[in-house]
């Protein structure tokens, strides 16, 4: 089951047990956190598009830790008029963990158990003579 989630102006897709990173929120570490603006709900079969939310879907996190994005750095130069200007900025976000998608209106649907896999054969070993000389062996 995932959905899509709003926060922080950019839209994220969700599903249980995964790492997400999104714009720095105001919460601390270890905290959890319910994320109430779900704009699309799917378990696979049935899809919840919202309008623009949609009501009663919830999507519980945890927040693991917050993290900066690597410098991006920007200069503007004029050529003869000695201005030369330079900045850099780095990015503040959050790391969650997402715990549960739910709505009241899906069930979420369970996969069946992967069958183990079998081990192949081993493959017989190719008989064969000697090798070819290649160019420029000595014999």
């Amino acid at each position: 089951m995932y959905a899509v989630i709003e926060c922080g102006g950019t839209q994220v897709r969700v599903s249980e047990n995964q790492k997400v990173r999104i714009p720095r929120i105001d919460a601390k570490e270890g905290q959890k956190y319910k994320m109430e603006k779900v704009l699309l709900m799917s378990n696979g079969q049935e899809v919840i598009i919202g309008r623009p939310t949609i009501k009663e879907a919830v999507v519980e996190v945890t927040v693991v830790g917050h993290s900066r994005s690597a410098k991006i750095e920007g200069m503007k130069y004029k050529p003869k008029k000695d201005y030369r200007r330079r900045w850099g900025a780095r990015t503040h976000y959050t790391d969650l963990l997402v715990n549960t998608v739910s709505h009241p209106g899906i069930k979420a649907i369970e996969k069946p158990a992967a069958e183990p896999k079998k081990k192949a054969a081993a493959k017989p070993a190719k008989a064969g003579g000697a090798k070819k000389p290649v160019k420029g062996d000595k014999k």
